[in-house]
C-alpha cells in the first residue's frame, strides 16, 4: 500500500493522503465480498479496517460501478414524480357554466353581508 501524506504549512495538519489505484481496487474488492457474505455493511468495515473516512469509500464505490444504497438501506428512486402544488392556474377563456346562478348567488351573499353589517351597526350603538 502506497501512501503519499502532504504536510501543511501548519504543523498540526495533514493536508490530503493519495491512495494508489491498488489500493483503491482491494478496498472496493473487499466491500463486494463482505457484501456478499454479509448483506451489506461493507462499506463500514472497509473503512474502519483502512481507517479511511467513510465519504472517501463511498467515492471509490461510485468510480468503480458499483451503488451504494442510501440510509434506509433501499436503492434511491430516480425520476420521481413532482409534488402536486398549487392547482394550474384556470385558462382565461374557459369560463364557468352556470354564470348566471352564480351571479345569482353572489346577490344573495352581498344581501345577507349588508344585513349583518347594519345588524352590527345597531348592536355597536346599543353598548
Amino acid at each position: 500500500m502506497l501512501l503519499l501524506i502532504t504536510e501543511s504549512p501548519r504543523k498540526d495538519t495533514i493536508m490530503a493522503i493519495r491512495y494508489d489505484q491498488k489500493t483503491k481496487d482491494e478496498v472496493v474488492s473487499f466491500i463486494q465480498n463482505y457484501n456478499e457474505e454479509n448483506g451489506r455493511g461493507g462499506q463500514s468495515a472497509a473503512a474502519k479496517k483502512w481507517k479511511l473516512n467513510p465519504i472517501t469509500v463511498k467515492a471509490w464505490m461510485e468510480k468503480a460501478g458499483l451503488s451504494s444504497p442510501g440510509k434506509s438501506g433501499k436503492k434511491k428512486k430516480k425520476n420521481r414524480p413532482a409534488k402536486a402544488s398549487a392547482p394550474a392556474p384556470r385558462k382565461a377563456n374557459s369560463a364557468p357554466k352556470n354564470v348566471s346562478a352564480i351571479l345569482k348567488r353572489m346577490v344573495q351573499v352581498q344581501e345577507q353581508i349588508e344585513g349583518l353589517q347594519s345588524e352590527y351597526n345597531s348592536l355597536k350603538f346599543s353598548l
